[in-house]
């Protein structure tokens, strides 16, 4: 007997009556509940869609800051392909704030349908160009977001990047991220919760009482479970995948969360990588602003001591007892000229160049320094190959790795022990560098670095490279002496290895190619330098020492000079004498203005005025900033009496 027909016996018409009403209620209830689950998932969906389109915008102005300023489309292609990489994403542009598209790049499948159009980036820059905050817009069958790309990081953290917080501050728009994401994954997604939706309302009003509760009881609870997971998603707490019991519709949906939870941690954690080796590479920038800084003050001040020290020199005769104090003085000078040198070689202020050299002659030279460097319950031994082992080095970046290297090796042995210092070669194929990075094969030098000290674990030696890790305590190790060693040595085309266990010591082995030339011997020829002739010099330099010994220098040698303590000074001075004015010597960074500046003025005043430029920077780092022609006539800092009146000479001549 139907359920109908004991109703009607049971309460005749009146239960019929109640259970069409009873029926009609659970259908309202079903339907209304269907409309309103529909519109919540679609109004999810939507500003799932759009928050991840701005999330995705965001993240490529980010990225695209430095090839924006650069204006160099190659920088470009990672980030721009990257995000094409993201489901949906049909179209990546991103545009200079004068309006100049920088790099435009079409997914695949726009390709594979040339019959699709994509609206012109045009269509909405000006809209975005006069807002200072990402944009959405949203087409038939597109969406397209928006965001600027400003000079540095407008997010003051990950988080606030991807729950779309407001920038801080006023920096510089260089330009704009523009990405076009398809409309139809989205439609698909909506036509199917429509589906399942309707299937879930038919269900409920063909079932029990008894039975819908169950079933909307049962559907209610993984949406709720869903609803606490996006909540803590949305709270940034720990996420805890969400339960999937059966792999049903609200299964897929659970495991599509779960799965888009999982993806949105690991972005994140990919963004704080990306942003960790920015502040790293912001690290080295200031840290090789400083040393170029120091390095320029250093140079004019070595350039006082050298001159003045070299004519101290020659005023006294051989015999004078304290000819050999200013002997003295003038070796520290070279020795400080050097490190210099060294020092811009790591702020990458200065060009390497690597010359063919014997690598024993590299360290006999630098053999008695080393040994000092060492305490004297520290034996140190020394072993050269029995033949020459000419690389193509800088012999002061080798002095460098070997100054580290043995520095290194001392602080490792507290207690005193024995360090070993020896040369080899050995020819490696390409099979040696399976484990190791790409080389050339053919015949190495070995260079081996060895202590007897406390050694290193596993977790220790893998990290030993990398910039500012360090072992050693607060004040006493920078972190920089082992990467600049590997950097060195990758520069020279060889690699390094390491051996080590804790109690055991340490063993480091550089190996560098050996080339088949015979190694340069450098010497210096000194400059031949005559007397002048009464030329007339305008002598412009704002460091005071450095210009009271160039007059000094110039005058003795027969020349006559006008002073000028800046830019301003020396295009004064010159406007006042130009007809009697032969050269100018101008120090490129002054007060007021600069040499360059200066130098084009006077030329206005004299065309056919010659100039000799001088600085305590180097002329690569010079030439970079835009402050001298590639053709000038340059002389860098410090430099010696003598050869301050050889370049003079060459100058008048040319």
């Amino acid at each position: 007997m139907g359920i109908l027909d004991t109703q009607k016996q049971r309460h005749d018409s009146l239960g019929l009556r109640f259970f069409l009403l009873f029926a009609s209620t659970i259908a309202v209830i079903s339907i209304s509940f269907t409309v309103l689950f529909y519109q919540q998932q679609r109004r999810i969906l939507r500003e799932n869609v759009t928050h991840e389109g701005q999330i995705l915008a965001r993240l490529l102005a980010h990225n695209a800051r430095l090839g924006v300023f650069a204006e160099n489309g190659e920088l470009l292609k990672d980030p721009v392909e990257g995000i094409l990489q993201h489901d949906g994403v049909l179209f990546v542009s991103v545009i200079s704030a004068a309006g100049t598209p920088i790099r435009e790049q079409a997914h695949e499948k726009m390709l594979k349908t040339p019959e699709r159009k994509i609206p012109n980036w045009s269509v909405h820059f000006s809209d975005t160009r006069s807002s200072k905050v990402p944009n959405t817009f949203e087409e038939a069958e597109l969406f397209e977001f928006w965001a600027p790309i400003v000079s540095i990081a407008p997010f003051q953290s990950t988080d606030a990047l991807i729950l779309g917080h407001e920038a801080q501050g006023k920096e510089k728009i260089l330009g704009y991220a523009r990405i076009i994401v398809d409309k139809h994954p989205l439609k698909r997604r909506l036509d199917t919760l429509l589906l399942i939706c309707s299937t879930l309302t038919g269900g409920f009003l063909v079932l029990s009482t008894i039975l819908t509760y169950l079933v909307v009881r049962r559907i209610t609870n993984p949406l709720d479970r869903l609803t606490v997971g996006i909540k803590a998603l949305e709270q940034g707490g720990a996420f805890v995948p969400v339960k999937v019991e059966r792999n049903h519709e609200i299964g897929r949906l659970a495991n599509a969360f779960n799965h888009m939870a999982e993806t949105l941690k690991k972005r994140e954690a990919e963004k704080e990588l990306l942003a960790e080796e920015l502040r790293h590479a912001q690290k080295m920038e200031a840290i090789g602003t400083l040393a170029g800084g120091v390095a320029h003050d250093f140079n004019n001040i070595l350039t006082a001591i050298v001159g003045f020290g070299t004519l101290l020199q020659r005023s006294l005769n051989k015999d004078n007892p304290y000819q050999i104090y200013v002997d003295q003085i003038l070796n520290a000078a070279d020795r400080a000229t050097t490190l210099v040198k060294r020092l811009l070689a790591f702020g990458r202020k200065q060009v390497i160049t690597p010359l063919p050299t014997d690598l024993n002659g590299i360290i006999q030279s630098i053999e008695k320094l080393l040994a000092r460097l060492v305490s004297e319950d520290v034996e140190f031994k020394v072993s050269l190959f029995n033949e020459p082992l000419v690389c193509h080095v800088d012999s002061g970046q080798i002095d460098q790795i070997l100054m580290n290297l043995v520095t290194n090796a001392r602080d490792a042995m507290p207690s005193g022990g024995t360090l070993t210092l020896t040369t080899d070669a050995t020819v490696l194929n390409e099979n040696s560098f399976s484990s190791l990075e790409q080389c050339r094969p053919g015949r190495y030098a070995v260079l081996t670095v060895s202590d007897t000290g406390l050694g290193m674990d596993q977790e220790t030696k893998e990290r030993i490279f990398d910039p500012f890790f360090t072992t050693k305590e607060v004040g006493k190790g920078t972190g920089l002496g082992l990467s600049m060693v590997y950097g060195i040595v990758r520069q020279h085309e060889g690699f390094v290895t390491v051996d080590s266990e804790p109690g055991a010591g340490t063993t480091f082995r550089i190996y560098l190619p050996i080339v088949a030339l015979t190694a340069r011997h450098e010497e210096e020829a000194p400059p031949i330098v005559a007397k002048g002739n009464r030329e007339t010099v305008l002598l412009a330099e704002d460091d005071k020492a450095v210009r009271k010994l160039s007059r000094h220098v110039l005058e003795r040698n027969g020349y006559e000079v006008i002073e000028a303590a800046d830019g301003n000074d020396a295009v004064k001075k010159f406007a006042e004498s130009a007809n009697k004015i032969d050269l100018v010597l101008l120090d490129v960074v002054m007060p007021g203005k600069n040499g360059q500046v200066a130098f084009e003025e006077m030329k206005r005043i004299q065309p056919a005025i010659k100039a000799l430029f001088i600085s305590g920077y180097t002329k690569d780092i010079i030439g970079s900033k835009g402050f001298l022609a590639e053709d000038i006539n340059f002389i860098a800092k410090p430099v010696k009496p003598d050869q301050l009146i050889a370049r003079v000479q060459e100058a008048l001549k040319s």
